[in-house]
């Protein structure tokens, strides 16, 4: 266990002040002494995967960051049992070796496979979630397994968002037989794509905003008046996509202190360098205030704030 480790160590947009404690937790047995120990000192506990959607404060965490890096693997056909600390790109470069298909084109999504499930994370058609048979979670009492129904995943949510007291340990998932090299194909055309928008040196936490699901837009009076100010060629799947919206309220390149819209997607927000998370909050509030003016709906944040 180290002391006053520095979160922006912890992080991909590379912000955060020191976490009073901070551990690595390879097994679920280390995770959970480690919350026990909390319990007993009545410390405050976060756990984190490799921390890509992640904003931490600027003033740290008076608490114990949990790594969670617990990464056992078993195949068993086309259905495998992953821990939540398995680093999603990695899992799915392995499953394209072994040929089984259902996560290749979300290579080039960062985080781990526990982060994965937590965000319903999916990407080009594919959703994690579509391959979840079951996940194993801590609640701080016991370890168990919740069936995928169980699991309320919709776009971007699940029921870990809600159960923040829930912790996922593994997860099991079922995938389909295909062609390795045709997998492999898949996965690294997706990357180079990916790498035009997210450069590997960027200090950002991928998307910052959720799409726009028209569905859920409540009261249907809102979603009228909505629709009437979008061109039916920017509803994809029944969504709109949140960059659309910034880049039409002139989002592109905004800047706040040393946090940075990117000047070619308006929902890419960047650290230029010794960036600070209360910059982050500012410009945040801006662009949803300029989306609320102009579309009468309220973006909200795909990232975590710690």
């Amino acid at each position: 266990m180290k002391s006053n480790y520095p979160l922006k160590e912890l992080t991909t947009i590379k912000i955060g002040g020191p976490a009073k404690c901070f551990m690595e937790a390879k097994n679920e047995k280390e995770l959970i002494d480690a919350i026990n120990w909390t319990k007993k000192l009545k410390v405050k506990w976060y756990v984190i995967g490799e921390g890509s959607n992640l904003v931490p404060s600027d003033k740290g965490f008076n608490g114990l960051i949990i790594k969670n890096k617990i990464s056992n693997l078993e195949v068993n056909k086309e259905k495998i049992t992953v821990g939540a600390g398995y680093t999603l790109l990695d899992l799915i470069n392995k499953l394209n070796k072994l040929g089984l298909s259902g996560l290749e084109r979300m290579a080039g999504i960062p985080g781990t496979v526990g982060g994965a499930v937590y965000g319903s994370a999916g990407a080009y058609g594919q959703e994690i979630k579509d391959r979840v048979i079951k996940v194993k979670v801590f609640d701080g009492i016991k370890s168990f397994w919740i069936n995928k129904e169980k699991c309320n995943f919709v776009y971007r949510n699940s029921i870990f968002k809600t159960k923040k007291d829930w912790i996922i340990t593994e997860v099991k998932l079922k995938l389909d037989k295909a062609n390795p090299k045709d997998l492999t194909k898949i996965s690294k055309e997706i990357i180079k794509t990916r790498e035009k928008k997210y450069p590997p040196n960027l200090l950002c936490p991928g998307s910052f905003f959720k799409n726009i699901i028209i569905s859920e837009i409540r009261p249907m009076t809102l979603r009228n008046k909505f629709l009437l100010k979008i061109s039916e060629d920017k509803i994809n799947y029944g969504k709109v996509s949140a960059g659309y919206l910034l880049e039409s309220i002139g989002a592109k390149s905004i800047k706040q202190g040393n946090i940075k819209v990117a000047d070619y997607h308006g929902n890419l927000i960047y650290n230029l360098g010794n960036g600070r998370s209360s910059d982050i909050i500012k410009l945040s509030n801006i662009l949803k205030d300029k989306v609320k003016q102009k579309f009468g709906i309220t973006l909200e944040e795909e990232v975590q704030y710690i």
